[in-house]
């Protein structure tokens, strides 16, 4: 009984968080060295990102991320991942009309002891006056505490043609692993309207080709 107590005063301290901050601090937020990110996830569902971060010649940020849901009752669902620990490093260079970044990222879920590693390069540059390049390199990795073991690792790579006036983009997917080359496993087109993104593609098209639609949705508050 205390313990349902305690689960239902965490609770309502996440939605209470969640729903009380102003939009006013959020934006003043992003240039401070607290991260204090909440975000509402389903409909009862609440989390919260918070930690720290460092700029310099490499970005740096790290911290746990909490996640708590209920029913439509008010009764408490067990996340798969209540607490997660995180961490990531970033950098920018280039000038002008070619910019390169890097990333890597970690985060670890105590509960389940699983951890993930990702690491990432883009390069962009202006082909045309009316044309942009750009092309991604990523490697991810997962690995398990308790088991003792790491699933292989996946390495990804696309290509993307964008036209900055129409807000149009090509991408070409690929990946890798350690069974060898995957060829194309992606070929897709995606529109840009303001803070909603339309996408269509083709996934595994040269193996079993399966249509695949896409419809996101992003607001900064």
């Amino acid at each position: 009984m205390k313990k349902c107590v305690l689960a239902r005063l965490a609770a309502a301290g996440i939605v209470l968080i969640c729903t009380g901050q102003s939009p006013q601090f959020a934006s003043a937020a992003d240039d401070r060295p607290l991260i204090w990110s909440p975000s509402k996830t389903g409909a009862n569902a609440y989390k919260l990102r918070l930690g720290v971060r460092r700029t310099g010649r490499w970005n740096t940020s790290a911290g746990a991320e909490v996640a708590m849901g209920a029913t439509r009752t008010g009764k408490i669902s067990p996340p798969g991942a209540p607490v997660r620990l995180w961490g990531m490093a970033s950098r920018e260079s280039g000038r002008g009309a070619v910019r390169r970044s890097s990333q890597v990222s970690v985060d670890y879920n105590a509960l389940r002891g699983t951890g993930n590693f990702g690491a990432g390069t883009a390069r962009s540059w202006i082909v045309t006056p009316t044309l942009d390049a750009e092309v991604h390199r990523s490697i991810a990795l997962q690995c398990n505490a308790y088991e003792s073991r790491c699933s292989e690792p996946k390495l990804t790579q696309s290509a993307k043609l964008l036209s900055p006036v129409s807000r149009t983009s090509l991408t070409v997917q690929s990946q890798a692993s350690s069974s060898g080359l995957s060829g194309v496993s992606r070929i897709g087109v995606e529109q840009n309207f303001g803070n909603l993104r339309l996408g269509a593609a083709v996934a595994d098209p040269l193996l079993e080709p399966r249509s695949v639609f896409d419809i996101s949705y992003s607001m900064r508050w």
